[in-house]
């Protein structure tokens, strides 16, 4: 049960950075 919190903390927590990473290689693959 408890992994389940920290798991999905995570992937939350996982999100805004993946999207920054997705933005970063899109600017350095179109710029």
């Amino acid at each position: 049960m408890v992994t389940v919190v920290v798991f999905e903390f995570s992937v939350m927590r996982f999100q805004p950075l993946r999207r920054a990473l997705t933005s970063i290689r899109r600017v350095q693959v179109y710029g």
